[in-house]
């Protein structure tokens, strides 16, 4: 969208979001699924801002079914596969249809939510 007569596409707005506030777990995801991108001169790749989505809000679902999409990751010092991070995504909501599938598509697995 334009703003001040400025056009900012979805990876600037993140961008913007997250240089009013690092602590925006919601906006890390958001800029993961744009391809990542460059945090106060820092290289951030899409799996590294699930992994710090999940560092401020470890409950977040849609973090936890992005990181899975993306072969699964390191997060609070322990690794997850990708199967691993749909069932924390869906311990986190039951209710989330794309964790759901994608734990079928990898074969099934115990949930505890």
């Amino acid at each position: 969208g334009e703003v001040g007569g400025h056009f900012y596409n979805a990876k600037a707005c993140f961008l913007r979001a997250l240089h009013f506030d690092h602590g925006f777990a919601l906006a890390w995801n958001s800029l993961g699924t744009v391809g990542g991108g460059e945090v106060d001169g820092a290289p951030y790749s899409e799996v590294d801002c699930y992994v710090r989505a999940l560092h401020l809000d470890i409950s977040l679902a849609v973090a936890w079914s992005n990181l899975g999409n993306h072969g699964g990751g390191k997060v609070a010092g322990k690794h997850y596969t990708s199967k691993e991070c749909y069932q924390k995504a869906l311990d986190a909501d039951p209710h989330d249809a794309n964790s759901w599938y994608n734990l079928g598509v990898d074969g099934g697995g115990k949930v505890d939510g």
